[in-house]
């Protein structure tokens, strides 16, 4: 599968991406699913991708829109695998297991 032309940079607009000199983003905050229970887009995965993140990647597709995440989702994966997205660091292992669970599951609502 070829990759995506926008994976190539981080970020394409002017004053999207966050500064150096800012402060550090929190880690994301995640409900984590209940045993038995599905991986959910609203609930669970929608919630790993902070207003950040939905705004640097902004130039190529919503991180906050079930549609366009499951649309890349393979794509998204395998750079949450290389810990290279986010920009300023990388998820926790249970982040990146969440997200792919959500993909095998059937990229759920």
């Amino acid at each position: 599968m070829p990759v995506p032309q926008w994976w190539g940079v981080c970020e394409a607009k002017p004053g999207s991406r966050a500064s150096a000199l800012a402060p550090p983003a929190r880690p994301a905050r995640v409900r984590l699913p209940a045993p038995g229970e599905p991986v959910g887009f609203a609930d669970h995965v929608k919630p790993l991708f902070r207003e950040v993140d939905r705004k640097s990647m902004s130039f190529a597709f919503d991180l906050w829109s079930r549609e366009d995440v499951a649309q890349h989702a393979d794509a998204i994966l395998h750079r949450l695998r290389q810990g290279t997205m986010p920009c300023d660091g990388a998820w926790s292992a249970e982040q990146v297991d969440l997200f792919a669970r959500w993909i095998t599951e059937g990229t759920a609502p």
